[in-house]
């Protein structure tokens, strides 16, 4: 008797355990993943400053929000008593962008820069795909498929991932900032998982992939997106209802206003 009661003890902590942990898996998928620690500037640097162990900082972001050019923790050897090319605010990242030196501009591959468990993959754009070559790593996007079904007389738009980084444009992997807006691109790399690779060279090999660029602040996923084919073009009943649900959208974001 003895015996099953430790029994029962010990498996009702192990679940309570297994519990806790899942639920701590779940609090940080939702919130953009495990949280990495990063540079920042500790105060205000002129263009000119070196960096040292008193005018940096430490700062945890969610893995899924990282940008591409963020200097992690274990890396801060790379900058320490190298210059910023620009001006910093308090609180800022700092990034390998704003350091000019052979030691920086060669310091992180695309590989390094690619976060656990996920993939880089390139995919090609159009003038539209690229938003204009307005587009920059470190943006989030949402991947939108058009494929034909049947007899190929039935189109269907899809929404295929949400929320995606984008690790380069083209053959960039620079920042905004350092991007030429001059020079076009026809590809951009973007990083997910298998899954979602797989899913992804499916795609692209049936149909063009169109991208929607996601505000800075929206992490949000949208559950249960309808598909949207001919009848949603063509149908008034459809694009009527249609109609009424973005004014109630509007009329819903004001009225938070």
């Amino acid at each position: 008797m003895r015996k099953r009661l430790m029994l029962a003890i010990l498996l009702a902590a192990v679940s309570a355990i297994s519990l806790y942990l899942y639920t701590v898996s779940l609090r940080e998928e939702s919130e953009g993943g495990q949280k990495v620690t990063v540079l920042v500037a500790a105060q205000d640097l002129k263009q000119g400053t070196r960096i040292t162990t008193t005018n940096r900082a430490y700062q945890e972001i969610p893995r899924a929000y990282l940008h591409p050019g963020s200097i992690r923790k274990q890396d801060e050897n790379i900058i320490l008593g190298q210059p910023v090319s620009a001006d910093i605010k308090q609180g800022q990242q700092l990034l390998l962008s704003d350091f000019d030196s052979p030691k920086t501009r060669g310091a992180r591959r695309l590989s390094q820069q690619v976060q656990k468990g996920q993939r880089a993959m390139t995919i090609p754009v159009d003038l539209s795909g690229s938003l204009a070559g307005m587009l920059r790593p470190g943006d989030h996007v949402d991947l939108l498929g058009t494929f034909a079904r049947g007899q190929g007389t039935d189109w269907t738009t899809v929404t295929l991932l949400q929320n995606v980084l984008v690790l380069a444009v083209g053959s960039s992997s620079e920042t905004e900032a350092e991007v030429n807006p001059n020079r076009p691109f026809s590809s951009i790399t973007v990083s997910v998982d298998l899954e979602e690779a797989e899913l992804l060279a499916f795609a692209v090999q049936r149909g063009p992939v169109n991208i929607a660029l996601r505000s800075s602040e929206d992490i949000l996923t949208v559950e249960d997106v309808p598909d949207k084919n001919f009848g949603d073009v063509f149908e008034v009943q459809k694009r009527t209802a249609f109609a009424h649900r973005k004014m109630r959208k509007i009329e819903a974001l004001k009225a938070a206003q």
